[in-house]
């Protein structure tokens, strides 16, 4: 790169600039070579008094693997300078298209491609169908592929990648028997994406039938080949053949381990997944996120925790899914100091967070407790989405302001956001918690024949629960009799809770026949019942049930209580001994017991 910096200096010095050859040069070597530099070569590029195409396309296509918007600023400066493009520069363009998904400018190359009249070029044509694909577009991808004259592997490779994109196995495995019937051979790219949609899909059928074909076909199990075959079976729960693949692979890579990893988080095997983990000769960010959610589907809220600490500690940089992650787990374990942590790193890190980020962390402050910092962060973020006001009217919800949530939701509608399903359920839950059953009969009416929002379980369970706690058990049993759906556990708990509330046995006895029958009653729901016999003081009907939970093995989930000291978060159950310091605690207990009883007396 020296050499050719003296070399651009000396043309400088000599008035050579206009020499177009030498010139056009010094562009592509500073463009293309993996010795150049792209960024000289852009500056010797905008100081020259005269280009041609071929100083157009090599800096087009040096920043097509670098910078997809620059590239397109590029090729339209290209346009207005008078320069038509030809079939070397248009399908660098069309992978910065594909790149960026921008779907106005590949519209706009496929216009020119054939008012240029390159249609008949399949290169050009190829990358036209990868950059509809890219773009989710791929209805125009599909009339691009019918279009073209002589497909090559390439062009049907594009096409099946785009159905399996969209996760359309039909599709993507329909047009795969087409292209064989068109006496066209797959490659190990058809094949390794055919196994991508059975992954995506958990179609272990058709994934056994693709196994089948690369080893009857013998096609070499490369590296991409190897992968993909760990990958389907890992997401359709066949640990063992996922393991065999993965150990008769002769090379592997970060992607290889991780989804091994993650097949053994999706059976279960979570401690043999971060075994695993930890043997990873390297971790990309994404293996490091694959184990942070592994930790908290499996409810192993604080080992994640600690995981993220590592992670940090190691040197690596969480993305926006990382950080999303620990704060979804601060919001299910009440952890403000770490919340309020990982919030101080994002403003110290990060100059504009996402959308996303912001809804986490507004999620994470209402979760823990601090409502008017989760309002006061929702006023100033920057742009909102509908998840932020799904989030900020759940949360009003969820600590009781019910005309906050209702607030927000008009604010909502009148910024035109359209409330979906989720918006829905935190506004009726907020009316349920508030009594307010006109406004939240007027929004659940609202809902379907206003807003074209579809009825789900949900809804109709906050609708049971809000005439319940109103004491309309009559219109609440017709509520679910008039359900589409058959009604749930949940819906009959909201139900049950009513009767309760009320002491209503007779309906509640109806109940739980029902459940019983169904087989659906759970632990809360003979507790819940035990309760209602109990306050009805119906002795024996208490003491049968209560023998049935005893004959059925069934048993009450230990409830469990948090304590934050000094930003360690301590678990407690009944009479739990786990604790390291539990002697002391129950001595200090037994001390203000008795405290408090001398002071009674």
């Amino acid at each position: 790169m020296n050499q050719i910096e003296q070399l651009h200096s000396q043309l400088i010095v000599h008035g050579l600039l206009g020499e177009t050859i030498t010139v056009a040069k010094v562009v592509a070597f500073c463009s293309l070579s993996g010795a150049g530099d792209l960024i000289h070569a852009r500056k010797v590029f905008d100081a020259l008094p005269k280009r041609n195409r071929f100083m157009w396309n090599c800096i087009i296509r040096g920043f097509s693997m670098k910078d997809h918007r620059e590239t397109l600023v590029l090729h339209r400066r290209m346009l207005s300078a008078g320069f038509t493009p030809n079939g070397f520069t248009l399908p660098f363009v069309l992978k910065s298209c594909a790149t960026g998904s921008a779907f106005n400018e590949t519209q706009m190359v496929h216009s020119l491609i054939f008012k240029l009249g390159f249609e008949s070029q399949v290169f050009v044509m190829n990358a036209l169908v990868h950059a509809y694909t890219m773009c989710g577009s791929v209805e125009f991808a599909r009339k691009v592929f019918d279009e073209i004259p002589q497909r090559n592997v390439v062009s049907w490779n594009s096409m099946i990648n785009g159905y399996s994109q969209l996760g359309n196995l039909r599709e993507a495995f329909g047009l795969f028997k087409v292209m064989r019937d068109s006496g066209l051979k797959p490659d190990g790219f058809t094949l390794a994406t055919l196994l991508s949609v059975c992954s995506q899909t958990g179609n272990l059928k058709f994934g056994l039938l693709v196994h089948h074909l690369i080893i009857v076909a013998g096609v070499d199990t490369c590296l991409i080949m190897g992968n993909a075959l760990v990958d389907m079976y890992g997401k359709c729960r066949e640990l063992n053949a996922a393991m065999s693949c993965f150990e008769s692979m002769p090379k592997k890579n970060v992607v290889t381990w991780t989804s091994m990893v993650c097949a053994l988080a999706k059976h279960g095997m979570i401690d043999g997944a971060r075994c695993l983990f930890d043997e990873m000769p390297d971790k990309s960010l994404i293996s490091w996120n694959a184990m942070l959610s592994s930790y908290v589907q499996c409810s192993r809220y604080r080992e994640s925790l600690l995981l993220f600490q590592q992670m940090i500690n190691s040197g690596v940089m969480p993305d926006d899914a990382s950080l999303v992650t620990v704060l979804s787990v601060c919001s299910q374990i009440g952890d403000l100091i770490i919340g309020k942590q990982v919030h101080e790193y994002i403003s110290a890190n990060i100059v504009n967070p996402s959308v996303t980020l912001y809804n986490a962390i507004i999620d994470m402050y209402a979760k823990c407790g601090l409502l008017n910092i989760a309002l006061q962060l929702f006023s100033s973020t920057p742009t909102k989405s509908v998840v932020s006001w799904n989030v900020i009217i759940g949360a009003a919800a969820m600590h009781g302001h019910a005309n906050a949530a209702i607030d927000h939701f008009e604010q909502m509608v009148a910024a035109g956001f359209p409330p979906d399903g989720i918006t829905f359920t935190g506004l009726l839950s907020a009316c349920s918690h508030a009594g307010l059953s006109e406004i939240g009969e007027h929004y659940f009416n609202t809902m379907n024949h206003v807003y074209n929002v579809p009825y789900e379980i949900e809804h109709y369970a906050c609708m049971v629960h809000l005439y319940g706690r109103g004491g309309q058990l009559k219109e609440a049993v017709e509520l679910i009799r008039s359900m589409p759906m058959k009604p749930d556990i949940v819906v009959w708990g909201a139900l049950l809770g009513a009767c309760r509330i009320h002491g209503n046995v007779r309906i509640g006895n109806k109940i739980l026949k029902h459940l019983l029958e169904m087989e659906q009653c759970n632990a809360g729901t003979y507790v819940l019942m035990s309760n209602i016999y109990s306050e009805a003081r119906r002795w024996e009907d208490m003491k049968k049930l209560r023998n049935l939970m005893k004959i059925k093995g069934i048993k009450k989930d230990a409830g469990i209580s948090l304590i934050e000291i000094n930003g360690v978060v301590n678990e407690f159950l009944v009479d739990d001994m786990r604790h390291e310091r539990a002697e002391e605690i129950y001595i200090s207990l037994d001390r203000l017991t008795h405290h408090l009883m001398s002071t009674k007396a």
